[in-house]
């Protein structure tokens, strides 16, 4: 991003930012008998103790982990629409692993080898689409969003037929025993040591970016794929591993979600993090550090909503309208940016 656009972009941003925090106002105006309550509710309830504050970071570390992953792919000028598919996957594979192989392992090895399953699980269906675009030509939005689809009905196939727990009235698989899942911080809420992997995660990729051959080469194919080309770096290698790691990231979070909050998998666990990722990573302007401090910002815009709906009644409805509308100038903002990397 050159210099003279930086503004504009930093421009777009707080508008973004300013018009979704507007529309919550606005929205809670319209809608709640107590207007200073709902605004409290929204604005102060997350971090109003240790549980609903631990909640609150608890729900970020997915997006971040999810964000990245979708933020790599825009840096190999690839858009990866199949998160929500991917991180399935990867929770499906992880809740396999955990629950046939939780008795014979040590928690430890347990938590590596299901982290492992996960992120090959996504790997392998994000690289699909990289294979597709790199050697056919194929829209790699298209395959992404396509397969994610397709996968997304397997894991529920799974959870509520051969998987589903007989005990059970839910569609969920059996739930891992408490010694099998991630240690807690800030107890009694869910925010576990899954915190720690996304800020490492986070760091490690920033480093790599600015500090690495591989890092600067993917940014060369995303900012002039012919340059690249001309300059002997294997553009299609890149097309095909971003969108590995990509899904990797994807299906990581995934399973650290079924070892950690969720502790099993059930059909439509996540919540669209796979989507509200791709808003994170577009909110973090191209860089892996701002991806924390975009994932706060939508696992706040969620909690908020959340304890607006529980403690003034809106309605759930109303709550998804507003989440969606200030989603949608989140990644309204960053449209233009993306259009010059896809059309330099």
């Amino acid at each position: 991003m050159s210099s003279e656009s930086i503004p504009r972009s930093t421009t777009r941003l707080s508008l973004a930012v300013g018009f979704s925090l507007a529309l919550t106002c606005t929205v809670l105006a319209l809608f709640s008998t107590d207007f200073g309550g709902a605004l409290e509710q929204f604005f102060i309830a997350p971090f109003s103790n240790r549980y609903f504050f631990g909640n609150f970071l608890a729900d970020a570390v997915p997006l971040a982990i999810a964000g990245l992953g979708v933020l790599i792919a825009f840096k190999s000028k690839n858009f990866n629409l199949g998160g929500e598919g991917q991180l399935y996957s990867g929770a499906l594979v992880a809740g396999i692993l955990a629950l046939s192989l939780g008795v014979d392992m040590s928690p430890l090895e347990l938590w590596f080898s299901v982290s492992i399953a996960g992120a090959f699980a996504g790997l392998l269906i994000a690289a699909i689409s990289g294979v597709l675009k790199a050697y056919r030509g194929v829209s790699e939005m298209i395959s992404s969003f396509l397969i994610s689809a397709i996968m997304v009905n397997v894991v529920d196939f799974f959870v509520t037929g051969p998987l589903q727990d007989p005990s059970s009235n839910f569609q969920t698989t059996r739930q891992l025993a408490t010694k099998l899942l991630l240690p807690k911080i800030l107890a009694p809420s869910k925010l576990d040591v899954s915190v720690l992997v996304a800020l490492a995660l986070v760091v490690g990729a920033a480093l790599a970016a600015s500090h690495t051959r591989v890092g600067f080469e993917l940014k060369i194919c995303g900012e002039n794929e012919e340059f690249a080309r001309y300059c002997g770096i294997p553009v299609a290698g890149y097309n095909v591993g971003a969108m590995a790691i990509s899904g990797a990231l994807h299906g990581l979070a995934g399973a650290l979600l079924v070892i950690g909050p969720q502790t099993r998998v059930m059909r439509g666990f996540s919540g669209g993090i796979g989507w509200s990722a791709i808003s994170v990573a577009l909110l973090a302007q191209g860089s892996e550090l701002g991806i924390v401090p975009a994932a706060l910002f939508v696992a706040f815009l969620d909690s908020g909503s959340n304890q607006v709906m529980i403690g003034s009644g809106i309605p759930s409805e109303i709550i998804s309208i507003l989440q969606a509308a200030a989603l949608f100038f989140i990644t309204a903002q960053a449209l233009p940016h993306l259009k010059r990397r896809r059309n330099p």
